[in-house]
């Protein structure tokens, strides 16, 4: 195994996707030659930047021009892809993160898919004012995580802002007390045989020993509004290759299994635990190639074996064009996808706010404030749906508000018949 890593300056937008090319392209260098190392140390020394503080940094100027001068290596041109292979699901991952929730995320390796989502995660549940604002502060990003960081783990989820790591490590899945969500990679089943697991841990009762269990857990009615509205992003993006007949005739929540044609190598690792293969390589567009995806596909991955050119033991198929720059419709798509996202985050929070300044006594994390179903659906939420309790709950925390939502028979039965 042959691993090649760059260290980033600590500092508020951390930009470590700038290197993956190129450290892409060293480790199959390494791969051929082991000994000869002075490609890296020549990198680094181009690379390299003196000591900055925070404050030298440069100003924020949103998603605009950091998706303009941003190549495809760049998690936000990814978005599309990982919401295709998750689908509505993915929507209580952002709703975990938004309440900065301890997502954990179980991988096989390689691990890069595992953090494209990990980083993906963190960008969508972050406010449109980037640097600034009451909704604005990331959830922390551990990348990969083992035994050995258990202490940097609990550090973390002391500080009260939840955070997203990925790990490899199987024994985390006993591990429930560490994570409130666990996103599980490598779990296939016959029912399931593509679509990534969802579980959150929940407090085993009616036990003299404090225990946690892992319960499955999907997406609720609520989130149809919001995925309706990625959807059709979704379907306007046609240099991603789907068929536009398949879109006007289906809804892809509804259909999950129609999903999978035409998401790049990196994205698809998501649900495949893809691993390089020593006799095939991926790449688009080649005459002597058989199509992996369907024939209506504008942008086909295509399976070749011939490896004539190549002297390598193994070939990475996710090697591409260095630096490719992404096209206008990929900007177009990927800023639409952050946009909405980004807008229900400002709705979410402009009604908590309205909601927090109606109520009297609301003054911070130790007086509970009581929310009844009338007030869950000011949020387009389920009165009725436990996650979206739970979700405006931890929302209320990130704002040093304790709530308590409200969801028992008798009050959904006066919500329903208008009682106060």
């Amino acid at each position: 195994m042959i691993s090649v890593g760059v260290l980033v300056e600590n500092s508020t937008r951390p930009r470590p996707w700038n290197h993956i090319s190129a450290l892409k392209r060293f480790a199959v260098r390494l791969e051929d030659s082991l000994e000869e190392r002075d490609f890296l140390e020549a990198y680094f020394n181009q690379h390299k930047v003196p000591n900055t503080n925070s404050s030298e940094e440069e100003p924020w100027d949103g998603w605009e021009e950091e998706i303009s001068r941003a190549t495809m290596d760049h998690p936000a041109f990814h978005l599309s892809h990982v919401l295709q292979i998750m689908g509505i699901s993915s929507l209580t991952v952002f709703k975990h993160a938004l309440g900065r929730r301890r997502i954990l995320i179980h991988t096989p390796p390689p691990v890069e898919s595992a953090c494209l989502l990990a980083q993906l995660a963190a960008v969508i549940s972050t406010g449109e004012e980037g640097a600034s604002g009451v909704h604005a502060q990331k959830i922390a990003v551990l990348g990969v995580v083992g035994l050995t960081d258990l202490k940097r783990i609990e550090e973390v989820s002391a500080q009260g802002n939840g955070w997203i790591a990925c790990t490899t490590d199987a024994i985390f899945l006993e591990k429930t007390q560490l994570y409130d969500l666990l996103i599980d990679l490598s779990s296939r089943t016959q029912q399931r045989p593509q679509r990534p697991s969802l579980s959150v841990s929940r407090f085993s009762e009616g036990s003299n020993i404090k225990t946690y269990k892992l319960q499955s857990v999907r997406y609720t009615w609520s989130d149809v509004k919001l995925w309706t509205e990625l959807d059709r992003i979704l379907e306007a993006d046609f240099e991603h290759g789907h068929p536009h007949e398949a879109y006007a005739t289906k809804s892809r929540w509804l259909d999950p299994w129609g999903l999978y044609d035409d998401v790049c190598i990196v994205c698809a690792g998501i649900w495949t635990g893809w691993k390089p293969s020593a006799t095939t390589s991926y790449r688009q567009s080649s005459s002597e190639s058989t199509p992996v995806t369907n024939s209506n596909s504008n942008t086909q991955l295509r399976l070749s074996t011939d490896m004539k050119d190549s002297s390598r033991k193994s070939i990475d198929p996710r090697l591409g064009p260095l630096d490719v720059s992404p096209s206008t419709r990929a900007k177009v798509t990927a800023l639409g996808l952050l946009s909405a996202f980004h807008n229900h985050t400002d709705f979410l929070h402009s009604r908590l706010t309205e909601f927090l300044a109606s109520t009297p006594g609301a003054v911070g994390i130790e007086t509970e404030t009581v929310m009844n179903p009338k007030d869950v659906v000011a949020f387009d939420l389920g009165p009725g749906s436990e996650l979206d309790a739970r979700f405006l709950e931890w929302l209320s925390e990130t704002r040093g508000k304790k709530v308590k939502v409200r969801r028992g028979w008798k009050d959904l039965f006066r919500y329903i018949f208008g009682f106060a």
